[in-house]
């Protein structure tokens, strides 16, 4: 691959942008999606910032992501002291790597940076982020000059919606991720919504659901059994990751996993063999590795094939966070990643042609239908300092937002953006519209669930490629037998696929 210190062009501008709008206000926001390369670019601003003599400090939250952002750091030769427990540290360097708990207990101990860069900016409210954030924007208490700031997230808005104006003063947006899934940064992906979890009742804390009794929800035998049936008749063999409520609620995942036969295991930010669960995950020998938090943010695993959502939440952000870690893609060797043809190439030669996203969760269903409406992973999402806009009251009291336009193919259960005929499967959806029917003299309504289903059962009794076409021609279908083929060739291999488990 490309020296990793050489950065995109997309990356350069962002630099360039940001760097402009430091020279207007002190504190900016850089948005860029998961797997956009946020670390490369605090790379790139830290080594550049230190080459002028200038204090920088890189904050984040988890001791995973000091480990990862050190190797970072490494791999482009930049020297750095690390402010976190656990740690020896060098004060003498000009760029440090700081647990942002540690560094608020340290405030007076350090010299104040030119430059502060918080990663995972969008927990930008929470107590200790903000005093750090206020300390340095401030003067010090000897008069030094204010710090910039540059905050570095991917879903820059808090749970509740609110954003993040109180501690920014201008955000620089990155691009889409259906642009970069389209250029061959990220892995193009397929999303299923196999099951839904009845929620009805359930507590919340605050904006999203209660863990505890979330937990005892998801943990549920039909749940988790369905979740291994899935995986095997989607996913078999491929690496999944398993994104659960609580380490109980993990734990049964694995033991269901290992009854069936699969190589799984649990990980979490106490695991004293996290670094041996991962080479094994990346090496095959691990075949589902199921976690709670540690994997949600800032975590670098290329190796992850197939997502596997089982906590559901309100959270927009921790949703994303999720998704993209399955986002990233594994390129093969022998292509020229400088070009977007070379790269779409080299994901295709690789071993991941494309992310697999089963979402038992139902984060990405519509609201309507009983889901929490995040919509799809790659959908356009109108970032701001002010947040998302508030929406009309329910009838429950919570603001309720725009339905998001999700399709679900009852037949395979894929879900993708609305269109008259699944792109999984082939299955085509009835008319939008009510049918309406002419009974005795009398207009009687056919819902459209009723529609709907009668056109199911009259697709699953056509036992033959003849039977479908004919189905396709009374339908009025303009490519009777292409839709006809698509569905014959969809079970075809369904059933291959069972005899061959």
């Amino acid at each position: 691959m490309a020296d990793p210190f050489k950065l995109r062009d997309y990356q350069g501008e962002l630099i360039t942008q940001t760097r402009d709008a430091l020279r207007e206000v002190n504190s900016v926001l850089l948005q860029c999606p998961t797997g956009g390369g946020k670390t490369a670019l605090a790379a790139f601003m830290a080594g550049s910032a230190a080459k002028r003599g200038n204090r920088i400090t890189f904050g984040v939250h988890r001791r995973e992501l000091i480990k990862q952002t050190a190797k970072t750091f490494d791999k482009v030769g930049i020297p750095y002291g690390i402010i976190a427990n656990g740690f020896t540290g060098d004060r003498h360097q000009l760029v440090q790597i700081a647990s942002i708990e540690t560094l608020r207990r340290r405030l007076d101990w350090y010299p104040r940076p030119h430059l502060y860069i918080p990663d995972e900016a969008h927990h930008a409210g929470a107590a200790t982020w903000a005093e750090v954030i206020d300390s340095y924007a401030n003067k010090g208490p000897k008069g030094e000059p204010s710090a910039k700031i540059v905050g570095l997230s991917a879903t820059p808005e808090r749970l509740d919606g609110a954003g993040l104006g109180r501690w920014f003063q201008k955000m620089v947006l990155g691009p889409s991720p259906a642009w970069l899934i389209d250029q061959g940064f990220l892995s193009p992906y397929r999303l299923f919504a196999p099951s839904m979890p009845d929620l009805s009742g359930l507590k919340k804390n605050g904006a999203d659901f209660a863990r505890g009794a979330l937990g005892e929800r998801m943990a549920g035998a039909s749940i988790v059994g369905d979740v291994v049936k899935t995986y095997r008749e989607l996913a078999h063999g491929r690496k999944a990751m398993v994104f659960c409520v609580s380490i109980k609620h993990s734990l049964a995942v694995v033991e269901q996993f290992q009854r069936a036969g699969y190589r799984a295991a649990h990980i979490d930010g106490d695991s004293p063999n996290r670094d041996e669960l991962i080479a094994a995950f990346e090496s095959g020998k691990i075949e589902v590795l199921s976690s709670v938090d540690l994997v949600s943010e800032g975590f670098d695993l290329p190796a992850i094939e197939v997502a596997i959502l089982l906590r559901p939440t309100h959270s927009l952000s921790l949703f994303l966070q999720q998704v993209g870690r399955v986002l990233r893609p594994v390129y093969a060797p022998g292509y020229d990643l400088e070009t977007r043809e070379g790269r779409i190439a080299a994901i295709a030669a690789g071993p991941k042609p494309y992310a697999l996203i089963l979402d038992h969760s139902a984060n990405t269903i519509d609201r309507e239908k009983g889901g929490r409406g995040h919509g799809l992973p790659d959908d356009e999402r109108p970032w701001s300092l002010e947040g998302r806009e508030r929406k009309k009251r329910g009838a429950g009291g919570e603001d309720e937002e725009a339905a998001v336009t999700t399709r679900q193919c009852p037949q395979c259960f894929r879900v993708h953006r609305p269109a008259p005929i699944c792109e999984g499967c082939g299955f085509e959806f009835p008319s939008m519209g009510r049918t309406v029917k002419e009974l005795e003299g009398e207009l009687q309504e056919v819902e459209r669930k009723t529609a709907q289903v009668e056109r199911k059962r009259e697709q699953a009794k056509a036992q033959t490629l003849e039977d479908l076409i004919a189905i396709g021609k009374a339908r009025g279908m303009k490519n009777p037998h292409g839709w006809a083929r698509h569905v014959h060739n969809a079970r075809n291999q369904k059933t291959q696929q069972r005899y061959a488990r």
